[in-house]
């Protein structure tokens, strides 16, 4: 082809437009940005064969890849499946994609080592994810896993086991309807599918104050056994009655003297 006329895109003045002469009219036939227009001075009259326009759209799709994926990055920083993903949603073929994850990476804008160990700092310092999450989640962005576990090391013992126990203190120091016992064992389930280890549990549990409030507890138990003494006294009565309420109770963790002293309380009632 022959290039015939050259315009200036009205929505992008960083593009041009590329016809050629059709039946002697000027045609759209593609465009490119206008780096790629400087590198090979593409001017008025320049003859092009197919495999050079089809060089130069390949080259312009790239750029334009390359531009859409540094505007992604400008938000944070990307794992390159993340950037891959992203290039495949705008429909970048596969060698598209090669290409510019290689020129992110040699100017150092994609980096999954340093992306891993930022995550992990962040994530361990603006939420309540253990590192077993953090691990799984850099996994699921398909992190090689040698720099998973050197990111990880930003993770350490020291500062899990410093999370787990503000968290515990916090969780354990407020009002409860629950048994200690109860509370603290969903606590910690809670704490384990948050990603935390229970080699950091077991540390963190020594160093909280565990002791149970009597005063408390009863007052939990009270709640607890209204609840289940009006829907057990729908079906029984006297000594089963009492069962099924001791039981039910026992079940949720609390003391048995507790218990018994609680259906001393509703017998003295009736």
């Amino acid at each position: 082809m022959i290039i015939s006329k050259i315009t200036t895109q009205k929505k992008n003045k960083h593009r041009f437009n590329i016809f050629q002469k059709t039946n002697g009219a000027d045609e759209y036939a593609f465009s490119l940005h206008e780096d790629l227009f400087i590198r090979h001075y593409i001017r008025k009259g320049m003859e092009l064969s197919e495999a050079e326009v089809k060089n130069l759209i390949e080259q312009d799709a790239i750029y334009q890849y390359y531009t859409l994926s540094i505007n992604y990055l400008s938000y944070r920083m990307r794992a390159k499946s993340e950037i891959t993903d992203y290039l495949k949603e705008k429909e970048a073929s596969e060698e598209a994609i090669q290409v510019v994850l290689k020129k992110l990476e040699d100017e150092r804008l994609v980096d999954d080592l340093a992306f891993s160990k930022a995550y992990v700092r962040t994530k361990m310092n603006t939420s309540s994810k253990g590192p077993n999450k953090i691990k799984q989640e850099l996994m699921q962005k398909k992190i090689p896993l040698n720099y998973i576990d050197e990111a990880m090391a930003e993770y350490g013992t020291e500062q899990e086991v410093e999370k787990v126990v503000k968290m515990m203190e916090k969780k354990l120091s407020g009002t409860r309807k629950k048994s200690f016992k109860q509370q603290l064992m969903q606590l910690k389930q809670s704490l384990m599918q948050k990603g935390f280890t229970a080699e950091a549990l077991e540390i963190a549990s020594q160093e909280v104050d565990l002791s149970v409030d009597d005063d408390e507890e009863m007052e939990a138990l009270r709640y607890q056994g209204e609840k289940i003494w009006a829907k057990q006294a729908r079906k029984h009565e006297g000594f089963q009655l009492k069962q099924k309420v001791l039981g039910s109770l026992y079940q949720k963790g609390f003391d048995m003297d507790m218990i018994n002293r609680f259906l001393d309380e509703k017998e003295e009632e009736m």
